[in-house]
């Protein structure tokens, strides 16, 4: 019962923030909307202009073990810490292109 509650004024609380959220409030209280709903402000994430595929340079046919280890690979070497051949906006795009496969896929 008290879970019934809960998510019923949490979809409330859900609704009354669609209704302030438009452009009627400034974006510093969306942002403080959006942590305290827990989500990560809209520019922490990466936007995926390619495909995430194209990304991580595989094709759409690919297996799981396929995306792992390419993964891996340009982490390693668009990460910042490496002097060479570090990217850290590279390191980005390619972390948020193997999210989204793993999402889409149901890789874990």
């Amino acid at each position: 019962m008290a879970s019934r509650k809960l998510s019923s004024i949490i979809k409330e609380l859900d609704e009354i923030a669609q209704i302030l959220t438009g452009n009627n409030i400034p974006s510093l209280a969306k942002h403080a909307w959006e942590e305290m709903r827990g989500a990560k402000p809209v520019e922490e994430l990466p936007k995926i202009e390619d495909s995430p595929y194209k990304i991580l340079e595989l094709e759409p046919n690919c297996i799981p073990s396929d995306i792992v280890a390419r993964y891996r690979k340009l982490a390693k070497k668009y990460h910042p810490d490496n002097r060479e051949t570090g990217n850290a906006s590279m390191f980005k795009k390619v972390t948020a292109a193997y999210e989204e496969l793993c999402l889409q896929r149901g890789i874990k």
